[in-house]
């Protein structure tokens, strides 16, 4: 693909910043619950198919991770988005849970393929001209630019949904996907970056010193396990909205409105995440995530209960909480990213969403026994029992007073 690359390297960030826009502009998440529906799939089989799902990624994270290693990362990429369109196919022409399950696993592979691997590009793309001292702030751009994509796809999707047909947003979200995919096809590679394996070690024994290293390292090890456990709890925030907006009836044109408002929230989070970083460092970062998480959980908590005028404050709270994932996110992998090789990047990253993906897989599989049997208020009263874990890693990361540094060697 290489004969296709006619956007110069200085230019290459700006087009991996769209590319983020176009990537994330799923135009099915106000209406995601409902498509389900559409398709004969009820609420608790929707949570177990999203569960499993979430550890179909766990499952795909190490062996894409090290492809993008290995081979080119810009291509890796590609194929993440090709797997993503498959996936919404399986879902325009298919039925019920099987259909909806393998469109699932397609989005699973494509989220494994492209999540360290495209992190790991954008670092590759700014050390190749000397810039890696700007990644949180490039990486903080194009995690704004994806929430604008999602925040129109979001504001769309149910007018979409109910004004033109049910499978017209996975249409749009194709050509998104497809526009996305030839810009990356004209972007450069960066070939130097890719891992070259010691003659004497197999390739799984290489894809394992990698994990080992960044399990045994103190720093990584409470960079990847502190966003892990509190994206688990900020994903079932964001889920949870549709959830209480079905239990208090809000009406189906809200849900774009009030969806579009977590977005907002995401890209708020997402703009600002960078200059906190810089100006502030981890430390007030890490105790302004607190402090956030523990307010919208209470908001989740009270928002069955409240009535209905309060139901939209509590909903705004949810928000707030859900998109807070994107602060904690970009924080934790650029001080990841400062401290590992250029040829273990993709490896390392996926080692950090795998274990985000299978925390978040987990607690989204109990989440359906828990609104099968108990119900949405109840269900938000268990989950709060995160916060307990989320301030004990907060207090571990804290103490550690990390900053960001220049790259080093562990070798």
């Amino acid at each position: 693909m290489n004969v296709f690359n006619l956007i110069p390297l200085r230019y290459a960030p700006t087009a991996l910043t769209v590319v983020g826009g176009l990537k994330e502009a799923i135009f099915t998440v106000p209406v995601l619950m409902l498509f389900y529906g559409f398709k004969g799939v009820d609420i608790g089989d929707f949570f177990l198919i999203q569960g499993l799902s979430w550890l179909c990624v766990f499952a795909f994270e190490i062996p894409t991770g090290y492809i993008g290693d290995v081979f080119s990362r810009k291509n890796t990429v590609i194929l993440g988005m090709i797997g993503r369109i498959i996936g919404y196919l399986f879902w325009i022409f298919g039925y019920g849970f099987w259909w909806l399950l393998a469109g699932e696993m397609m989005f699973a592979l494509s989220i494994a393929l492209t999540s360290g691997t495209m992190e790991a590009y954008l670092y590759d793309l700014l050390k190749k001209r000397h810039k890696q001292h700007a990644f949180h702030k490039k990486l903080s751009k194009i995690e704004t630019c994806s929430g604008i994509g999602l925040l129109l796809a979001t504001f769309s999707g149910a007018f979409l949904y109910q004004f033109i047909g049910p499978t017209t947003p996975l249409w749009f979200s194709i050509g998104c996907l497809s526009i996305a995919s030839v810009i990356l096809l004209l972007m450069p590679d960066v070939p130097e970056s890719r891992r070259k394996k010691d003659k004497n070690k197999s390739t799984m024994q290489d894809v394992l010193s990698i994990v080992k290293f960044s399990l045994k390292n103190t720093q990584i090890r409470w960079l990847i396990l502190y966003p892990a456990m509190y994206g688990m709890l900020t994903l079932i925030l964001m889920w949870g909205l549709q959830s209480v907006m079905i239990a208090r009836d809000i009406p189906v044109y809200m849900f774009s409105i009030i969806l579009g408002g977590n977005a907002l929230c995401r890209i708020f989070w997402s703009s600002v995440s960078g200059k906190l970083l810089g100006r502030f460092g981890l430390d007030k970062v890490i105790r302004l995530a607190g402090i956030v998480i523990v307010v919208s959980t209470i908001g989740a908590c009270a928002a069955v209960y409240v009535p209905y005028v309060g139901v939209y404050a509590c909903l705004i709270l949810m928000m707030i909480g859900s998109g807070s994932v994107c602060l904690t996110g970009i924080v934790t992998s650029t001080l990841i990213h400062h401290r590992i090789e250029s040829d273990e990047r993709s490896t390392i990253i996926s080692v950090k969403s795998m274990i985000g993906t299978a925390f978040c897989g987990v607690g989204m599989i109990a989440l359906k026994p828990l609104f099968d049997t108990l119900g949405v208020g109840e269900t938000f009263l268990i989950s709060a029992l995160l916060l307990i874990p989320i301030l004990l890693f907060s207090v571990k990361l804290y103490r550690m007073h990390l900053q960001v540094i220049a790259e080093s060697s562990h070798s």
